[in-house]
């Protein structure tokens, strides 16, 4: 049996969706705003060496590493588990694509991979706790430097 059932499972798997997608166009749209109401306060990165603890933070890392930078993720075939009625975890396949100028020449980078997310529902929201990546393959332009 799991932690909740139903139709209320059905509608929970939604409502993260939903909140994958919000986040998702927040970043590639570079909405902060926006990419911020997705997450917890208290939401833990992993996707540095060192976990970065607070999406302020890791806000303003984003905000940093994606100056000058257009993106495109694309994230799909969720496998959502819960945890408890109000606590899930998602593994989400990650396909992101990044352009940018260096040194007056265009270059990119292209990246497959998994999302391993947490999430928590609060205030009757589900929301981000916790997201590390793991890519399983990048390709760069020849010549590009890839900070973060």
């Amino acid at each position: 049996m799991s932690a909740i059932e139903g139709v209320e499972r059905l509608l929970a798997v939604e409502e993260i969706k939903s909140l994958q997608a919000r986040r998702v166009y927040a970043v590639d749209s570079q909405d902060w705003d926006a990419y911020r109401s997705c997450h917890t306060e208290d939401f833990i990165s992993y996707t540095m060496a060192d976990p970065i603890r607070g999406i302020d933070r890791v806000v303003e890392g984003l905000r940093k590493h994606l100056e000058g930078v257009r993106s495109i993720h694309q994230v799909t075939s969720p496998i959502i588990t819960f945890t408890s009625a109000v606590e899930a975890e998602g593994v989400w396949v990650l396909r992101d694509r990044l352009w940018w100028d260096q040194d007056g020449s265009p270059h990119w980078l292209y990246g497959w991979g998994h999302y391993n997310d947490t999430y928590e529902k609060r205030g009757g929201r589900w929301l981000f706790t916790s997201r590390k990546i793991i890519r399983s393959r990048v390709e760069t332009s020849p010549g590009a430097r890839i900070s973060g």
